[in-house]
């Protein structure tokens, strides 16, 4: 319900939101993994076969939403917490999907960690606070979770993406709550949705980076009437900034950084907003 707050989600040291069902998810498939000799078989029976790691945090909601979508919009949106520096409620932005920004953090995170503890089980508090950072943001670097659009990348790439995506796909054939998904459905068409599937959310959330909307860092509103852009937008500037000469390392300080210099361009230089 886009009105309401979303249940079951978490802002992330490193200022990021993350669903804890498909990180959850990622940890438990990673340490069954693990406590099997390290064993990584996937199930025999399919063809392609499955990896239960990328089943579970992002094969299934993934293609089940690409399946629904049919062509309209099957990823997204981002949302917004209420309070920046005491953050209790998080709202999405607009209609949802299986898979908004949180699910596809959380999704990313689940692998990411579930690799890990597959090869080496480690004590979960110990794992998480070496994740994702500790009092909001690490004051010394960017903590791991900074870097898993990357990292994710790196173990489910668009091609192996695409090939789960497909197995995942037959095995929803055969499942109750999903069978009606896939009725008439043929194995050209489940290769067409896997395919596009793997490909937007990798341009979206692997290829691209983070962007932070407006509503997480504080932003006042826009002074005046903005002029919309026009796609498709033929340019785009990332702009450097003078102040603060020393860089934030936590989302906190961050978005203090921002606010701060949109009062200067607003109060004291009476723009509509940060000048870029």
């Amino acid at each position: 319900d886009p009105s309401g707050p979303e249940r079951g989600v978490v802002l992330a040291p490193d200022g990021s939101t993350v669903a804890l069902g498909p990180l959850l998810a990622g940890i438990e498939a990673g340490l069954r993994l693990g406590g099997s000799e390290g064993s990584w078989d996937p199930l025999p029976t399919l063809r392609p076969p499955l990896d239960p790691l990328l089943a579970v945090t992002i094969a299934e909601v993934l293609g089940t939403s690409f399946l629904l979508a049919r062509g309209g919009t099957a990823l997204g949106p981002a949302g917004c917490w209420d309070d920046v520096d005491d953050p209790q409620n998080y709202t999405l932005m607009g209609p949802p999907t299986p898979v908004p920004d949180a699910v596809a953090n959380g999704a990313m995170d689940g692998v990411v960690l579930g690799a890990r503890l597959a090869r080496e089980p480690a004590p979960l508090a110990e794992l998480l606070r070496g994740y994702y950072g500790t009092g909001n943001g690490s004051e010394t670097g960017r903590p791991p979770s900074s870097y898993r659009r990357r990292d994710f990348g790196a173990l489910a790439g668009p091609g192996r993406l695409e090939e789960e995506l497909v197995a995942m796909l037959e095995v929803l054939r055969v499942l109750p709550p999903t069978r009606g998904l896939l009725e008439g459905v043929g194995p050209e068409e489940v290769a067409t949705v896997a395919r596009r599937a793997a490909r937007e959310f990798t341009q979206r959330y692997v290829e691209c980076p983070a962007i932070v909307p407006r509503c997480m860092w504080g932003a006042r509103p826009y002074r005046g009437t903005p002029s919309p852009l026009r796609l498709p937008v033929g340019s785009v500037f990332i702009h450097h900034t003078l102040e603060p000469g020393t860089p934030c390392r936590s989302f906190r300080a961050c978005a203090r950084a921002m606010r701060r210099m949109q009062s200067f361009h607003q109060d004291t230089r009476a723009w509509d907003d940060i000048g870029y």
